[in-house]
């Protein structure tokens, strides 16, 4: 069975690209234009991972993972964050609320599609393998750099 991928990108192209890219990849993909119809759609389906843009309308990608922390909300699935603003105060709150990797925009997609594959791969430990990418400066890091 596929894994599922939920994207969260209030940029319809965007998330019409990585849809196409991750369903010829193989995996199933929902999609969700808001941080709001992201918290219903995790509520309602099974996520095995999710694409997390930062900004967006009514509930932003960090509101978003702060919601997830509630005890009142299930587990949240692993998340890349992908962003066009990777400021440090960013980096740092999305690291201290679980966040596996952040890609900053503009992005390569072959990038995006080895870390779904690492991500979803079974006995992938997202303890053991996270990292932040900045496509700007090409370098990778631990979340704690």
């Amino acid at each position: 069975m596929p894994k599922t991928i939920l994207i969260v990108d209030d940029d319809t192209v965007s998330r019409g690209l990585i849809r196409m890219v991750l369903e010829y990849d193989g995996y199933r993909c929902l999609e969700a234009e808001d941080g709001a119809a992201a918290l219903i759609m995790l509520e309602d389906h099974s996520i095995d991972l999710m694409m997390l843009d930062y900004v967006m309308p009514k509930v932003d990608g960090i509101e978003v993972l702060t919601a997830l922390q509630r005890p009142s909300k299930p587990l949240s699935p692993p998340t890349i964050m992908i962003t066009g603003m990777l400021q440090p105060p960013i980096r740092e709150k999305a690291t201290q609320l679980g966040v596996f990797a952040i890609l900053e925009k503009p992005y390569d997609m072959g990038t995006l599609r080895a870390m779904v594959t690492d991500m979803c791969t079974p006995g992938h430990s997202v303890e053991t393998t996270g990292r932040l990418y900045s496509e700007s400066s090409r370098t990778e890091s631990s979340p704690m750099a």
